[in-house]
């Protein structure tokens, strides 16, 4: 039975339609694997953004801790601040693991999530244990500090892991994602090609044309699933190749952006973490800003930049740092709170410098109108300088540049008033507190230096006459201003090259380099003439001293000079005070100017000579 033309056109119609449905199903089908592939990979992607920034809350916990522990040492540092603080932080570090637990995701990543979320609750259960004790017991929280950095040290461990976990499972999505598109690309091309066979006969033009249009198809899909995701079909056909076509591209628009921005927090998670590394290494302030430098270098290549940083007075500001290459924009704020970023506490962008709601102290600029990101840079609440950067109006920093900017001014800020603040304990650790002079344990250091040397020094050792009944009878702040009134004294007698440090009580030690006994013996009698002098001009009691000096040919060994020095001064004491001597000698010298005594009756001329009675009221 012949078919006639109309029923063969009807079948070949049929063939085509019957191709063209499974086209369309085998597109469908594609759409639906990309689409669920698309959503698999961005719940992926916000799981991994849950763990990063648990992981920048487990670091924000901890220099919480280690802020609690400078309470009453740094001004404006307040322990109801830091249990705010860390109580913020932990709620913020618990909500991140928590809303990270409830995203579907295979056993074993999710045994990881439970593991880090249960010690980032012992962490924060630390935490809050070492801050309480911090506002109260600071030896105590010092002591807590072990257990908490080895449970800190355990989470780290445990929110990498669970990190690896995640990537692993995010790239595992990317290359299903790729062998799916690859599996759809190849099964439109199976029918297209059975649809071209089945059609080329009657429909040779129009086979042609669709020939083209899903090669064309084919070639973007196996180019996006290849990795080139700039490849677009640029469909414009309302049949189903056109959809198909379309679908592509939002497709690999919609993977562009995902990977894109993926790509964005990594540069700045990898800025962030080259930056707190860097910043770990610097123990100087000029450290510190030399590595604010090649940051900048880092965020932009030919913007200039620039950081101001406050004195101790926050008075006024200067330039710090600048870009290495680009140099500073020259900004002309005088002081911290001149700048609108700081009196705003957060960053400030101004895209024209010339508008009438851009700070003035961007306008009129001889390179002309300019785009400015200002940066405040604080610690701990306080202002500490801004970082400034200007360049053209139509090239002003992209966000993500800006955003490096901030993660700039934040961590210099955190390690600018860590450096100053250790600076000033160790300052206050080295130095006596009444009289500005070095403690003893710092002058016992210098001493050990000096001696591994081969330069000639003089010990001597002094202490003022009679200071227990001076403090008896005109009563402690007397006793403190004729300690003061000694020790400017001493200051201004002494050479630079010179040691001298408060040994204790009313005692005092100064070493002469450079120089023998009977120089100390002279310099010891202009000592005495000085404080003569500053005592009549200064409202203070008249007091004398008494000086025992040790030479370094005697011994090397500080130790042994001092104790020679010692009995020098019992010698001296046991002679009348208000005298030196030098150990080994039978003879003292009195002062060569008057001076008010407070009397005392003689005792033997050494200090082994002398009872212990003797020895007690001599000093």
């Amino acid at each position: 039975m012949r078919l006639s033309l109309r029923s063969k056109l009807l079948m070949l119609n049929a063939m085509v339609v019957a191709a063209l449905i499974s086209l369309s199903l085998q597109a469908w089908q594609a759409l639906q694997v990309q689409q669920r592939s698309q959503a698999r990979q961005v719940e992926l992607a916000e799981a991994l953004h849950l763990s990063k920034q648990a992981d920048i809350v487990l670091d924000a916990l901890r220099a919480d801790v280690l802020s609690s522990l400078l309470i009453g040492q740094v001004p404006g540092l307040d322990a109801f601040t830091i249990r705010q603080r860390v109580h913020d932080d932990g709620s913020s570090f618990h909500a991140s693991l928590i809303s990270l637990a409830h995203i579907a995701l295979p056993d074993k990543v999710g045994l990881q999530i439970g593991n880090s979320t249960e010690l980032a609750q012992l962490y924060t259960a630390q935490a809050h244990q070492v801050v309480q004790a911090a506002a109260g017991d600071r030896p105590a929280a010092m002591a807590m500090l072990p257990a908490f950095d080895k449970q800190f040290k355990a989470t780290r461990d445990a929110l990498e892991t669970q990190g690896q976990g995640l990537t692993e499972l995010m790239r595992a999505a990317h290359q299903e994602s790729a062998t799916e598109a690859d599996g759809s690309g190849r099964s439109l091309l199976w029918v297209c090609g059975l649809t071209i066979l089945a059609a080329s006969a009657f429909v040779a033009g129009i086979t042609v044309v669709i020939r083209q249009r899903l090669r064309q198809l084919g070639e973007v899909a196996q180019a996006i699933a290849d990795g080139d995701l700039n490849q677009r079909s640029n469909a414009t056909g309302d049949d189903e190749l056109g959809d198909l076509g379309r679908a592509i591209d939002k497709m690999a628009a919609g993977l562009g952006r995902m990977i894109g921005s993926m790509r964005e927090d990594a540069v700045r998670a990898s800025f962030g973490k080259h930056l707190a590394d860097a910043l770990d290494m610097a123990d100087r302030e000029q450290q510190v800003t030399r590595v604010a430098a090649r940051a900048m270098g880092d965020i932009a290549t030919a913007v200039p930049m620039e950081l101001l940083v406050a004195d101790s007075s926050q008075a006024s500001l200067s330039r710090a740092s600048q870009h290495p290459t680009a140099g500073a924009p020259g900004c002309g704020v005088a002081s911290p709170y001149d700048c609108v970023a700081v009196r705003r506490g957060n960053v400030v962008t101004f895209e024209h410098s010339e508008t009438l709601n851009a700070c003035i102290h961007l306008r009129e600029r001889a390179c002309g109108a300019v785009s400015a990101v200002c940066v405040p840079v604080t610690f701990m609440g306080r202002a500490i300088g801004v970082l400034h950067a200007a360049g053209p109006i139509d090239a002003p920093l992209k966000a993500e540049q800006v955003q490096q900017l901030g993660t700039l001014g934040t961590q210099i800020g955190m390690r600018i008033g860590t450096v100053r603040a250790f600076a000033k304990s160790q300052v206050e650790a080295s130095t006596d507190g009444l009289t500005g002079l070095p403690n003893r344990r710092t002058l016992e250091q210098q001493m050990r230096l000096l001696s591994s040397g081969d330069a000639e020094f003089v010990v001597v050792m002094c202490d003022l006459d009679h200071f227990k009944l001076l403090n008896d009878g005109q009563g402690h702040a007397a006793g403190d201003a004729a300690l003061r009134v000694f020790s400017d004294v001493l200051r201004q007698s002494l050479r630079e090259t010179d040691l001298v440090g408060r040994w204790g009580g009313e005692e005092f030690t100064f070493v002469l380099v450079n120089a023998q006994a009977g120089a100390a013996e002279e310099m010891v009698g202009r000592l005495r003439m000085g404080l003569a002098d500053a005592l009549k001009q200064a409202n203070s009691p008249r007091f004398t001293s008494s000086f025992g000096i040790a030479d370094s040919a005697q011994s090397r060994q500080p130790d042994q000079l001092v104790r020679l020095a010692d009995m020098a001064l019992y010698q001296a004491k046991a002679q009348g005070r208000d005298r030196a001597c030098v150990a080994g000698a039978h003879s003292s010298h009195p002062a060569h100017a008057p001076a008010q005594s407070h009397g005392g009756s003689a005792a033997a001329s050494t200090r082994d000579a002398a009872a212990p009675a003797d020895v007690a009221e001599a000093a």
